[in-house]
């Protein structure tokens, strides 16, 4: 005990000089903190705000609602920006409340990832064949029409969000076009074809949901933006369209890449309007003349520029045409800026002889792999990012259905034009299953070489192991991964797999009219009044 008082006697100084330094600094740091001066926004904050709604209300026709997530003025401005290049087509619709905006998405599907989204348009629709009527319908949901802005959003460089806005704004014109989109000259322009669905439960007569399917036979559907997947445009005639759209008013190489829809777009979309000069040329002649340019004046942001346009929408010819024209640069001296800026416009081509450049100058230290790891599009064509994450996707839109009484089946692999770009070889294998059953019934695999498009349609009979022969009226999962094989490095990667539910039904015919007449049916909505 007496231990005890002695040890608390020579440690209470020390307590109270540690207590009288405490409060000495917690003195200075509340004097420091007295001197320093709170921010105060340079005049009225609210007013500024709904001075700019206002004025955006009046230039471009709609509201800036304020529900979850108040708008900001910089947020206000880029919009602002992103507005102004759109067309007088675009604006002022009638009937329209306003956007809004969220933290995030609210009304998608549950399990769905919507962090990473950076808008979303409303309302959507179903696409139904009512045998009633012999109508193919497009039924809008009953939902307010309107846009909503996430917060993801305004973190994207200005770039890559007013093409996300004009992107919306086409879908948004769309919607109150009667749905260009689905139009039977858009959809012959778009290459896009309707195909029969039937339900599991499905019996003769019954209504049916159709969907419309791009051909994988054709090469070209609408130029993808930097931040979508190659095979973006190619989902339904909705995304080609608005892709086109934003490519129509961003993109100077579209109007030679894709004629017919540019012309859609100029006298049905825009009302003449043209952000973009003609000049007489063919898609080839143009990008090698301005490509050719653009190194004579050591302009080498413009070398990434036309690189990133023409990367957009894959053309082999086109592209082996400018390697060429890069390696002949590099074969100049080292040039640590040029060799670096070159080395990023080969990372936006999907030819792999762009990948061989791009290893050569990493190879002979002229450009360091860090430094082209820190340009986002490069890090996204890296092997590292190829092999840990893109050869893991599963396939997605897969569609079963029956072409001149063969079974098919139908899908997008968006890592298949990277996996072509870095020497890979594809194989699809898939399999066959009764409904609850461990054993397979059929199986069959289908092999792809080089750069390709990412739509893949597989003959069912054509590929399998054996004689194909599958029941009726009965429910069937069928299976689908794809093996990337490497030829020479003899590495073999494979996908996450991904499983549909089907039923063949005897007799039912899943192919649509050549020109089928597609009918949209809006809901009974005042904003869709003069639509009905």
């Amino acid at each position: 005990m007496l231990s005890a008082q002695r040890a608390l006697a020579q440690l209470l100084p020390r307590l109270v000089v540690g207590l009288v330094f405490s409060l000495l600094g917690a003195e200075t740091l509340w004097s420091e903190e007295a001197k320093r001066p709170f921010y105060e926004y340079p005049g009225d904050y609210r007013q500024q705000i709904n001075q700019q709604k206002d004025d955006f209300k009046a230039r471009f026709g709609y509201e800036l609602l304020d529900l979850e997530m108040g708008w900001k003025p910089n947020e206000i401005e880029e919009l602002t920006l992103a507005f102004s290049r759109l067309p007088e087509t675009f604006l002022h619709i009638p009937g329209i409340k306003g956007f809004y905006h969220f933290s995030k998405l609210r009304a998608a599907p549950e399990g769905m990832p919507v962090d990473d989204i950076p808008a979303a348009t409303f309302p959507g629709f179903q696409t139904v064949y009512r045998n009633s009527h012999l109508s193919y319908d497009v039924e809008v949901d009953d939902q307010e029409p309107r846009i909503e802005f996430f917060n993801v959003l305004f973190y994207e460089d200005r770039e890559v969000l007013q093409n996300i806005v004009q992107h919306e704004m086409a879908h948004f014109f769309d919607i109150f076009q009667g749905y260009l989109s689905f139009s039977p000259e858009w959809l012959k322009i778009s290459n896009f074809s309707l195909v029969h669905l039937p339900a599991l439960d499905g019996r003769p007569g019954d209504d049916y949901l159709f969907a419309a399917v791009n051909n994988p036979d054709v090469d070209h559907y609408a130029p993808v933006s930097s931040r979508q997947l190659p095979t973006y445009s190619r989902q339904n005639p909705q995304e080609d369209f608005a892709n086109s759209a934003t490519a129509y008013i961003n993109y100077p190489y579209f109007r030679y890449s894709h004629p017919k829809r540019y012309l859609f777009l100029k006298n049905k979309v825009f009302g003449g309007k043209e952000y973009f000069p003609e000049t007489g040329m063919n898609y080839r002649d143009q990008v090698v003349a301005d490509f050719e340019k653009v190194l004579t004046d050591r302009d080498w942001d413009g070398v990434i520029r036309i690189a990133r346009e023409v990367g957009r929408d894959y053309s082999p010819e086109i592209e082996s045409e400018l390697v060429e024209r890069l390696e002949k640069s590099l074969e100049a001296p080292p040039d640590s800026v040029r060799d670096v800026k070159l080395g990023v416009a080969t990372c936006y081509l999907y030819s792999p002889k762009a990948l061989k450049v791009r290893r050569n100058l990493i190879r002979k230290k002229r450009v360091s792999l860090q430094t082209l790891l820190e340009v986002r599009r490069c890090g996204l064509m890296s092997r590292r990012s190829f092999e840990r994450e893109f050869v893991l996707w599963s396939m997605r839109n897969i569609y079963f259905f029956k072409s001149k009484g063969r079974a098919q089946i139908q899908f997008l692999d968006p890592a298949l034009p990277l996996a072509g770009a870095r020497g890979f070889e594809t194989r699809y294998l898939w399999r066959i299953y009764y409904e609850g059953s461990n054993v397979h019934m059929a199986e069959g695999s289908y092999h792809v070489e080089g750069v390709r498009s990412g739509s893949v349609k597989i003959d069912l009979e054509k590929s399998a192991v054996g004689t194909l022969n599958l029941p009726s009226g009965e429910p069937l999962i069928f299976e689908l991964g794809a093996q990337r094989v490497h030829p020479q490095k003899f590495k073999r990667l494979n996908s996450k797999m991904a499983k549909i539910k089907f039923v063949i039904h005897p007799g039912f015919n899943y192919d649509s009219p050549r020109s089928p007449r597609i009918k949209v049916v809006y809901p009974d909505r005042p904003e869709f009044k003069s639509l009905k």
